[in-house]
């Protein structure tokens, strides 16, 4: 009997396993600013010449007309900050035992 009530309990828990699995996860993308969605949602990307408007809509503008424009944090921006998402664990900085080679951690 207590043999048989292992077994099932053991059955139950296999079932349940892979459903617990597919939980839905969060939006992560690695974003300037030594990682830090935050920072990153509210100030945009000076250094390639825009800055965000409101980041929880992902709305930016350009800062300078006449300078050139670089969109490459651009879709991130959108993405990550519209999905209130999270970014990646950090891979430089002082988090990972070194100096920020992330030129926008000195804003």
């Amino acid at each position: 009997m207590n043999r048989s009530i292992v077994l099932l309990g053991l059955m139950a828990l296999v079932a349940v396993a892979p459903a617990v699995g597919q939980v839905k996860r969060g939006i992560y993308k690695e974003v300037p600013y030594n990682n830090d969605p935050d920072t990153f949602c509210k100030k945009g990307y000076p250094p390639h010449n825009w800055m965000a408007i409101d980041g929880k809509r992902g709305l930016w503008t350009i800062i300078n007309p006449q300078a050139p424009l670089n969109t490459q944090h651009i879709g991130t921006f959108m993405y990550v900050c519209r999905q209130g998402g999270v970014a990646t664990e950090p891979k430089y900085g002082a988090d990972k035992g070194g100096g920020s080679s992330d030129p926008a951690a000195t804003f």
